[in-house]
């Protein structure tokens, strides 16, 4: 009850919230937006003018290292000297001029007599880097001097190249006060506050707080500096202060200008937007009632999305074993029917036939069971069809009529037009009648099943159109707790010896192999409707076309018959029986040696199965074999595959295990004689 009381509690505030908070956010958005544009527009504005400033002086620098003075192997450094001393003098923001040699040695110093021993080079990193790339480069800042007055100044680099080789390496030591100035503009809220910062991350220049010169920068714009070349950021001040900087970085220069924005000036609209919390209180009362029956909803579209995928992944779990259960016990089946019809043939003793009877039906007992996993995990080829739905639902509908006997009335209610759908008309049938069978044995006193179609979207949210297919009976409906488990293979509600287990299994497979889906819907008394959501094809319904004529068997003249199979007992029955229908046979135990057997040449027709160990499997051993030899025909088979369908799809014949091996020989003949078509190879 607690819970209860503090989601109506949490329902009656949230309204108010969201609408005064999205209010809010709307009009401070829009202002901080302009805030931000502005800045960024200011800052683009005032790199250019420092790019500017700074270039010219690159550009003054490398005027004077074309001085012929340094010409030649021995250059004339008094006269430079000289030179260099009357170039000073012309640029009052000029500190000093250096020329060093490669060696890193001072060689001329404006202000110091020609000849005085000169101390030692400062900012050593940007003179090797004119060294290391040939360009002119910005160093570090330096101090105002011994005097401590005036502002840092900076090192301009350029190289001094003569005959395509660095000489030496010339430096402008130059006041950056001019920059301050250039960081101003008339109309500036006086409370942003921009500032520059150089290639070593030292605040080269600050309008509002000059105190901050030569000082390093805050973590937050060193950061930003190292993440890109422009943005907007949270930054910080000296003191502490929050901040909101946009930023531009000089790719030319390494130089960056910063203006920060106080984050209570930057959060300022927020006051202006206070007004809307008395509307928000107004609408919160009607919008209460609204979120608590949305949110009654959304919870239990949300418990229903979740079960349905926790289902799917079980379902799709249990297909994976299923199909390899089916797997096994098709290879069994096949070694027991293969040798079955060898016994047949070399068996003349009536008193045995009775027993190899017996086997034989237990054998195509086994053989129905696994059809039926085959069909839940999908792991069967599918010979799917492009039909009118209701044209085949009514012509099932006989069928459906005698399965259910007379005391159940069927009736039907289809949406009119013809509505074409890709599936597998066998199975399609067999779903129907397996739903039928279940509709039947939960109306034992009679009832009334009605079939319905109607077009829909698709519920796997895809957007795809399709059609549903529901089939609800009056019958005494399915238990709560069973009904998650009805469509997993084995699981029934009937009692013990009535049913196998397998009906809506294979329902669940063929709603899948015609990638749509299967639903149910039961409660106990009240019937069940079971749905089968097919999607709607893209082509249109083929009209009927004569098939082709029957042609016959044809010999086979001692054709040769590479033979694939992993499996030795299947591969060696089946090689038997193939050698006494007159063939000569080579055997495979994997694709690769199957693929080397095609090599030697003289091979009239491969066999093989599809799913074999290593990296290739049958359906890529055959699509091999068909580019190689593109005449050459081939046969696949399976006890279970994923790539069962696609094989059919691709035009290879098909086979599912266990099969007739006779109906293999007259497959081979007839593929040998030219007049077989791609199909699906009829089973046992």
């Amino acid at each position: 009850m607690r819970r209860r009381l503090v989601l109506l509690a949490l329902a009656a505030l949230l309204p108010l919230v969201a609408l005064s908070g999205v209010l809010s956010f709307l009009l401070l958005r829009q202002q901080q937006a302009a805030m931000r544009a502005e800045a960024t527009h200011e800052v683009e504005r005032m790199l250019g003018a420092v790019d500017r400033e700074l270039l010219t002086q690159i550009e003054l620098l490398k005027v004077l290292a074309e001085t012929p003075t340094l010409d030649g192997d021995k250059p004339d450094l008094p006269a430079f000297q000289g030179f260099a001393e009357r170039f000073r003098g012309q640029l009052p923001l000029w500190h000093r001029i250096i020329l060093a040699d490669t060696d890193g040695h001072m060689l001329v110093r404006t202000g110091s007599p020609f000849g005085t021993p000169l101390p030692p080079l400062v900012d050593e990193r940007s003179y090797r880097r004119v060294l290391d790339t040939g360009e002119p480069t910005i160093g570090d800042l330096a101090g105002p001097g011994p005097s401590g007055n005036g502002m840092p100044r900076a090192s301009f680099r350029v190289p001094v190249r003569r005959d395509g080789a660095i000489r030496y390496v010339l430096t402008g030591v130059v006041s950056i006060k001019p920059l301050t100035a250039l960081l101003g503009k008339t109309g500036l809220d006086p409370e942003w506050r921009p500032y520059l910062v150089d290639g070593s991350d030292r605040i080269a220049a600050s309008l509002r707080t000059p105190g901050n010169v030569g000082a390093r920068a805050m973590p937050p714009t060193v950061l930003a500096r190292e993440a890109g070349t422009f943005g907007v950021y949270d930054g910080i001040s000296p003191e502490g202060e929050p901040l909101v900087t946009a930023f531009r970085k000089s790719n030319r220069t390494g130089w960056s200008v910063h203006l920060a924005i106080p984050l209570d000036v930057y959060g300022r609209p927020l006051t202006h937007a206070a007004w809307v919390l008395g509307a928000a209180g107004i609408a919160a009362a009607l919008m209460t009632a609204a979120f608590v029956l949305l949110l009654r909803r959304e919870l239990r579209a949300q418990r229903q999305d979740t079960l349905a995928q926790e289902r799917a992944v079980r379902m799709e779990a249990l297909g994976r074993m299923t199909g390899g259960v089916a797997h096994d016990f098709n290879n069994l089946l096949m070694i027991i029917l293969g040798n079955l019809e060898m016994l047949g043939r070399r068996n003349h003793e009536p008193r045995l036939e009775r027993y190899v009877s017996a086997i034989r039906k237990a054998a195509e007992r086994g053989t129905h069971l696994t059809r039926e996993l085959l069909a839940f995990s999908r792991g069967q080829g599918a010979k799917s069809e492009v039909v009118d739905l209701n044209e085949r639902l009514l012509a099932t509908l006989t069928m459906i009529r005698q399965s259910v006997s007379g005391h159940i009335e069927v009736w039907t209610d289809l949406v009119p037009g013809r509505h074409a759908v890709r599936l597998d008309p066998l199975q399609f049938d067999l779903a129907l009648l397996n739903i039928a069978a279940n509709a039947r044995d939960a109306m034992p006193d009679g009832g009334t099943l009605r079939i319905t179609t109607r077009r829909i979207l698709l519920p796997d949210r895809t957007g795809r159109e399709g059609i549903a297919l529901s089939l609800h009976d009056t019958g005494s409906g399915i238990p709560a707790e069973a009904l998650p488990h009805v469509f997993e293979p084995f699981f029934t509600t009937k009692d013990v010896g009535k049913g196998t287990g397998l009906g809506l299994s294979q329902v669940y497979g063929f709603a899948k192999s015609s990638n749509g889906s299967a639903d149910i819907e039961s409660r106990a008394g009240h019937g069940t409707t079971v749905t089968l959501h097919l999607p709607l094809a893209l082509e249109e319904v083929p009209k009927q076309a004569a098939g082709p004529a029957d042609t016959g068997t044809v010999g086979a003249a001692q054709a040769l018959v590479v033979l694939v199979d992993d499996n030795d007992e299947v591969r060696t029955v089946t090689a038997a029986f193939l050698e006494d229908a007159g063939f000569r046979v080579e055997q495979a135990n994997a694709a690769q040696a199957g693929l080397d057997l095609l090599e030697r040449g003289g091979v009239d027709i491969l066999v093989s199965d599809l799913v074999m160990p290593g990296g290739m499997d049958g359906l890529a051993l055959a699509n091999e074999a068909r580019r190689r030899w593109p005449g050459l025909p081939v046969i696949l088979v399976s006890g279970y595959s994923t790539t069962a369908a696609k094989a059919t799809e691709l035009g290879y014949t098909l086979y599912m295990k266990p099969y007739e091996i006779a109906e293999l020989v007259r497959g081979i003949r007839n593929h040998l004689a030219g007049n077989q078509r791609p199909a699906l190879g009829k089973p046992v």
